[in-house]
């Protein structure tokens, strides 16, 4: 999966969250609730599992720039990784 790819469904399911978590305190409906920690969960592992460099494979962590923070190449976020 492409750098940029898992980017946006880490944003997808940060605000899934937020709308169930919104839901939830509307309605008391705990579903809600589960839901919303579902899908925080699940963009967690999607920036885990995908959020790393294309060169060397680091991981970027929270926040990243145009170089990667381990071995200092570009970060062309539509290369494919490694």
């Amino acid at each position: 999966m492409k750098l940029k790819a898992a980017k946006h469904l880490l944003l997808f399911f940060a605000g899934l969250t937020v709308v169930f978590l919104l839901l939830c305190s509307q309605t008391k409906n705990l579903v809600f609730g589960y839901l919303a920690i579902a899908c925080a969960f699940t963009g967690a592992a999607i920036w885990l599992v995908f959020g790393r460099c294309p060169a060397c494979g680091g991981f970027l962590g929270r926040l990243y720039g145009k170089y990667c923070p381990h071995c200092g190449e570009p970060i062309d976020e539509s290369s494919p990784p490694e």
